[in-house]
């Protein structure tokens, strides 16, 4: 077992329940709640994207957390994020603004590029053969 799976694991579970509890918070309140402050962020579509955002965070925080389509949903959530510095934070500036935001991207890239197959789903679905050099190949 290599440190790096040991360190993509934490990053992959913390990095998991930082978006479920954010997307479980948007429901609990309301997503109504939710919906008008994009609302108020003049986001277009705010009933979609509030709901849309909500679910991905949820449902993708939880896929994080068992390891289920990792790369995939860390694209998701590179974009929850770049949007939210886009359309909210960028005004506010770095620091108290969107430096929180650069850090989750930070731990998605990593497990969009590195993967994280220790302790997750993603490991039954793809094998690595001895001779491949790294190269991931799907089961038949």
């Amino acid at each position: 077992m290599y440190k790096n799976e040991v360190g993509g694991l934490f990053l992959r579970i913390v990095l998991g329940g930082i978006f479920l509890l954010h997307g479980l918070t948007k429901f609990q309140e309301g997503i109504a709640e939710t919906i008008s402050r994009f609302q108020g962020y003049q986001i277009p579509y705010a009933e979609i994207v509030g709901f849309g955002v909500a679910s991905i965070e949820l449902i993708g925080g939880f896929f994080l957390i068992i390891g289920f389509s990792v790369r995939f949903v860390s694209i998701l959530m590179i974009g929850i994020m770049v949007g939210a510095i886009v359309t909210v934070k960028f005004e506010q500036g770095f620091f108290d603004g969107y430096e929180y935001n650069v850090a989750l991207i930070a731990m998605a890239l990593y497990l969009l590029f590195s993967g994280s197959k220790l302790m997750s789903l993603d490991q039954l679905f793809t094998t690595k053969e001895k001779n491949s050099k790294g190269k991931i190949q799907f089961r038949n």
